[in-house]
């Protein structure tokens, strides 16, 4: 998945088989990938204009960075990558997709509880940077922990806002670091079927990777799994299995993405697809009506 960028490897990623058929299926695999994320950025575009719920605006700014990521893979596949275009990718993909998913989900769980997970999720998502010498960096999270925790308290009704807004002010702060580190070409894949990850960017920026996707997978996971037992107590079988898929959607990317730091990338542009196949069709499942239960649901993260 675009989101979870893998740990550095001491090599570059392990290559699939050579031939135009592999070449041709990683582009395939990344235009679907991209196909399917603006079907999905419409669908939840066309809901905003009814409904205006702002957490599906943050969705679908997540979707927007989902279907740059996925197009940028695709065009480096097939055209060749650019110092330009992996920044876009790394911007997109590997800062924007999960933090803003995830951001989106706060929105619809106000409970303190989650409040309080939320805020837990935003520092340990900083330990990575402080543990690994970027103090600065760590620094800016706890701030925002500390913030969090703070309108948690005293206007619990104002988190969401919180979050996105800090989300705004730090994916800003991190592109502009992000576009002006250095890059090293010779890092970049050479070939369709090469795995692209952050090996090539310089290895300060990518100290401010954690901070965005730890946060972000964590919180969609989260919100999927909470809505998905409150469905389960309240016998909505489509909601629990749509929270269900949308869990799936952000554990199978990241997992296929994180596996390629053992050289195991086969798996890479097939978890993106899943990734968001399986977010597409918890929404679809979410959308449908369905029959009448004993006591209200609580909202689920695509109702």
């Amino acid at each position: 998945m675009p989101y979870l960028e893998p740990p550095e490897s001491t090599a570059r990623a392990a290559q699939s088989v050579a031939g135009p058929a592999a070449v041709n299926g990683s582009v395939v695999l990344a235009l679907l990938t991209c196909a399917l994320s603006v079907v999905f950025l419409g669908m939840l575009l066309r809901r905003f204009g009814r409904r205006r719920a702002a957490h599906l605006l943050v969705w679908s700014l997540g979707l927007l960075w989902y279907a740059i990521s996925a197009a940028c893979e695709a065009l480096g596949g097939s055209q060749g990558w650019t110092v330009g275009l992996y920044r876009a990718w790394y911007i997109t993909g590997a800062i924007g997709v999960a933090a803003y998913l995830g951001a989106g989900t706060v929105y619809l769980h106000r409970e303190r509880v989650f409040g309080a997970c939320t805020v837990a999720c935003i520092v340990l998502a900083s330990l990575p940077a402080l543990l690994g010498g970027d103090l600065d960096v760590g620094a800016v999270g706890l701030i925002v922990a500390l913030g969090c925790a703070s309108v948690l308290i005293w206007r619990p009704v104002w988190l969401g806002h919180t979050v996105f807004f800090a989300l705004l002010i730090t994916s800003g702060l991190a592109t502009l670091r992000i576009w002006s580190a250095a890059v090293d070409p010779s890092l970049l894949p050479v070939r369709a079927d090469e795995v692209v990850t952050g090996q090539a960017l310089d290895p300060s920026a990518r100290m401010l990777t954690p901070g965005f996707n730890i946060a972000g997978a964590a919180l969609l996971v989260l919100g999927a799994l909470v809505s998905g037992v409150a469905f389960w107590r309240t016998r909505r079988p489509r909601r629990l299995a749509s929270n269900g898929l949308i869990a799936l959607g952000a554990f199978v990317p990241s997992l296929t993405s994180g596996l390629t730091r053992f050289g195991l990338t086969s798996g890479f542009f097939v978890g993106q697809l899943i990734g968001v196949v399986c977010l597409l069709a918890g929404f679809l499942l979410s959308a449908a009506p369905s029959p009448p239960a004993s006591a209200p649901p609580r909202q689920g993260p695509v109702a």
